[in-house]
């Protein structure tokens, strides 16, 4: 036990010493290494990602499609353009982040040494001392930067990256299944490992323009015998930079919502549309923020650990003149362009029309909730007692899948085959409506449902009728050519029209036909993957996205044209709530009582601010009452002129 806490304090006391090293190396480097960082961040921002953004788009130009969706992502491997495309878009981007790298180090170099830091200089020696980065024998450094991206550039990662999100049912599969887990874990601990043992790569690969081979060696010898130290070391200090910067954005991001709830604007929708505004403009900055940080963080403390390896001193530097420091210089910009952004987002909200065009644009409309397939939480999906619970829970939208048997009937199920709802092992366009009715579709839900049939649609609709809105998802089939033409003849019989009634598919083609056929029907793209320009597709009114997909970008792209985007399929809270947060506009759920539940929850916390609002316009803003002795005499010539209108009035 005693040489276990001697031990402990001998780790903590080395922790100690390489912390306060790393602190007093990033002080000393402050503020023109942070300063070059902006810099870099700003045009890896605005210029070099809108750049990379272009060359896709110039790509499935040339492939040539305009964009790529569930329907067609297999070019995606069949393409040679595409598989061009990326590849030298993610060579670009490697480079780009070794670029990063070496701006670092050179400038945490001649921080040490004391020398002055010219930003134009520095950006013009590092490029060109990455120039032996295209020699063959270190192409594997660009991978290395590649995987590095996410760790490095997080506002990056999650503003532009994550539009390549895996689905969340891709991330089901794996959970699912053991040997994919394993493999998962494996990959995820490989990565770790190589950023370990590599931990000297970058420094020696830049600073002393080392081969890949040779810096690898030297890397791995001095890791090794210091794997453990090493390992808390490097997570000690990603954990504490990783709540700096959260700090760095939580904390200012806080105040200004906490701000945002006490400044009593006119209504309690405009207050709810504030806080959108906060999340769209503030966000973005204080992300930049803290991404600067998480970047310097992590350069400090590869730089600081190639200095101890090259027995390297750090020498004085100047301190900066009182009054003058750098960093109480940035504090300020940085305070200020904070209070600038909120009171421009507060006037500019305070002075716009607030009409249902602008709140739906940002996102400040209480989404829809649509019952994925009925309520599928309480009866077999897709059937008659699913969506009757529906129309009694009260939802705005209830969502149904349409196919077509082989004599010609439209029916609600989901899956082509059968066999996972009824247990008969066939496609339903092979089948006719009569045989199709005689299977069970409740069986395998629960002994309570026994006996419950595959509706017809029509039997969906007479039941519907007057009671829910419905969203109909039509799978077509090259069997079932007359599908559109047949499920819109029947809504038209039932009263459903484009007010009630929205029309869903996968195919694209499908939703051009039904706008042939019925344009009065907003239509809307079913997606599990979209890259490109599908926000413009001419035959879709909305798009309905697999929810682990959405990402703000997205939102706002879809709003700015006056389309509306749906989440499908939410089935936790943290789900729903995140699709609040970005403003998504109908979520497409299996758990319709918990979604309903989140939104009534969020209203019961909303009132209170309501009431604040309505209290502190009370007191800045109070009205002069009215004068007691005309009062009565006011109403009572009000009452004789126009009786009704006083009744009303009271």
């Amino acid at each position: 036990m005693h040489h276990s806490f001697t031990t402990f304090r001998q780790a903590d006391r080395t922790w100690r010493g390489i912390r306060d090293a790393a602190r007093a190396l990033q002080h000393r480097a402050f503020p023109g290494v942070l300063a070059v960082l902006v810099v870099y961040k700003i045009l890896t921002n605005q210029v070099f990602v809108p750049a990379l953004q272009r060359l896709w788009a110039l790509t499935l130009r040339a492939a040539p499609v305009n964009y790529l969706t569930n329907s067609n992502a297999n070019q995606i491997f069949t393409s040679p353009p595409i598989l061009g495309g990326i590849v030298l878009i993610a060579l670009l981007a490697a480079f780009w982040n070794l670029y990063q790298f070496s701006l670092l180090f050179h400038g945490f170099e001649l921080a040490r040494r004391g020398e002055a830091l010219r930003p134009g200089h520095l950006f013009f020696q590092s490029l060109r001392d990455l120039r032996h980065a295209l020699r063959p024998r270190n192409w594997g450094i660009l991978l290395y930067s590649a995987l590095l991206i996410p760790c490095m550039d997080l506002f990056l990662t999650s503003s532009w990256i994550t539009q390549l999100a895996v689905p969340a049912y891709f991330l089901g599969l794996i959970r699912a299944q053991p040997a994919w887990l394993a493999l998962y874990g494996a990959v995820l601990t490989a990565v770790f490992l190589l950023s370990l043992f590599w931990v000297l790569v970058l420094p020696l690969f830049t600073l002393e323009r080392m081969d890949l081979p040779d810096a690898v060696r030297r890397s791995v010898a001095y890791a090794k015998p210091r794997f453990f130290r090493l390992t808390a070391v490097l997570l000690r200090w990603g954990i504490g930079v990783l709540v700096q910067a959260l700090l760095i954005c939580f904390g200012p991001a806080a105040l200004l919502y906490g701000i945002a709830s006490l400044i009593g604007l006119r209504s309690h929708r405009v207050m709810l549309l504030f806080a959108r505004v906060l999340f769209a403009v503030v966000f973005p900055f204080l992300g930049f923020l803290m991404d600067c940080r998480i970047t310097a963080g992590q350069g400090t403390i590869l730089q600081l650990l190639y200095d101890r390896h090259s027995d390297l001193p750090l020498e004085a530097l100047p301190e900066p003149a009182p009054g003058r420091s750098g960093k109480k210089m940035l504090t300020a910009t940085v305070s200020a362009g904070v209070l600038l952004v909120f009171c421009g987002a507060a006037a500019a909200l305070y002075a716009l029309p607030q009409d249902s065009a602008l709140l739906t644009a940002v996102g400040g409309v209480r989404p829809l909730v649509t019952f994925h397939r009925g309520d599928c939480s309480v009866a077999p999906e897709n059937t008659l007692p699913a969506f009757r619970s529906a129309i009694l829970k009260g939802g705005d939208r209830v969502e149904l899948d349409v196919q077509m048997t082989r004599d010609g009937v439209a029916m609600v199920t989901h899956d082509t085959s059968l066999k996972r709802c009824t247990g008969r092992n066939a496609r339903i366009y092979d089948l006719t409506c009569a045989q199709v009715q005689q299977l069970d579709a409740g069986r395998w839900f629960s002994r309570r449902f026994v006996g419950t049939a595959v509706p017809t649609l029509e039997e969906v609709l007479r039941l519907c009728q007057g009671r829910i809105d419905l969203n109909v998802e039509i799978k077509p089939s090259a069997s079932t050519p007359t599908l559109e033409a047949e499920t819109i003849r029947l809504l038209r019989k039932y009263g459903f029209d484009g007010t009630n009634c929205v029309i869903t598919s996968q195919s694209y083609e499908t939703l051009h036909k039904v706008k042939e056929l019925a344009p009065e029907y907003p239509t809307g793209y079913i997606l599990a993957l979209g890259v490109g320009n599908y926000y413009d597709l001419p035959d879709a009114d909305f798009f309905s996205v697999e929810a682990s997909f959405i990402t703000s970008g997205m939102v706002n792209q879809i709003h700015r044209r006056g389309k509306t985007i749906s989440a499908w399929t939410i089935v936790r809270e943290s789900d729903a709530s995140r699709m609040l947060e970005l403003g998504v506009d109908d979520l497409i759920t299996d758990k319709p009582d918990m979604v309903q539940d989140l939104l009534a929850k969020n209203q019961k916390a909303e009132d209170p601010l309501a009431d604040l609002r309505d209290l502190l316009n009370a007191l800045l803003h109070p009205e002069q009452p009215a004068d007691p002795d005309t009062l009565p005499e006011e109403n009572m010539e009000d009452a004789v002129e126009d009786p009704a209108e006083f009744v009303d009035a009271a």
